[in-house]
């Protein structure tokens, strides 16, 4: 399907969603934190964060209820070629994304931290050709650095090893009741043990790549030639990711599940 009629199919759905929400009050809003951790040989499911929830509206307009079943019914369409679903199953139901901007810029901190033992500048550059994987993506979302963290939208930051001695990148991501994405940070983890060397070059690159994936707002995908597979080889984002991201864009945030 052509990004035009994607577009359109947007529009009409973001109108809907517009005019059901001047038909009633917010909800408050609710800090969402969804932790979702990659190992570089995974074995079954990935390890998942908690989850909390806020209350959700009471007393859907019915509109906006069409709105929803809209937007179901276009993730079940495109199943075979893209896979938010699992993202759903995450987020209790919630399509989870960065809200829309005018010039579609995410800002990126990499934050340089010499006390962690092993850290080198070049591993700045292994973070800069992860989010470089990222830039000409079909949802014209534009990745730029920025120097200071506070004013990031995403915080990539090196620890010498994760919780888990297996876990290589590690992402977490906030946001609002209504879906709207507010902060993201990214870990890499410089070793898999204290003894093990430093991880090489192209899978540091490859890691780096795949967290910015989740951090745009992408789930895994359950096939192994995506790059947001749990341990995918690949290190640049297939056309099933690219599609995937282009309809995460393309329709509003926010719950889908029947209040």
């Amino acid at each position: 399907m052509s990004p035009r009629i994607l577009g359109v199919i947007a529009a009409a759905l973001v109108a809907l969603i517009v005019l059901s929400r001047a038909q009633r009050q917010d909800a408050p809003a609710a800090t969402v934190i969804n932790a979702d951790t990659d190992a570089l040989v995974t074995a079954g499911a990935p390890t998942q964060g908690a989850v909390a929830r806020g209350p959700d509206s009471i007393g859907t307009p019915s509109i906006d209820l069409l709105a929803r079943l809209a937007i179901r019914r276009r993730l079940e369409r495109d199943r075979g070629r893209v896979y938010l679903d699992s993202l759903l199953l995450q987020t209790d139901s919630t399509l989870v994304r960065w809200p829309d901007r005018a010039d579609k810029t995410i800002r990126i901190a990499l934050v340089a931290d010499t006390t962690v033992p092993g850290f080198t500048p070049a591993l700045l550059d292994h973070a800069r050709a992860g989010m470089a994987a990222w830039q000409s993506n079909e949802a014209g979302l534009q990745l730029r650095e920025v120097d200071d963290p506070l004013t990031a939208d995403i915080r990539v930051e090196w620890v010498t090893m994760l919780p888990d001695s297996a876990q290589l990148g590690l992402t977490e991501i906030s946001w609002e009741g209504n879906g709207s994405a507010n902060r993201a940070r990214i870990q890499l983890a410089l070793r898999t043990n204290p003894d093990s060397q430093v991880v090489p070059a192209a899978i540091a690159r490859r890691v780096a790549a795949h967290e910015f994936g989740h951090a745009l707002g992408l789930p895994h995908s359950p096939v192994d030639t995506d790059l947001m597979f749990p341990s995918s080889p690949v290190a640049a984002p297939s056309r099933r990711d690219q599609a995937t991201l282009l309809l995460l864009y393309a329709v509003p945030s926010g719950p889908l599940k029947d209040p």
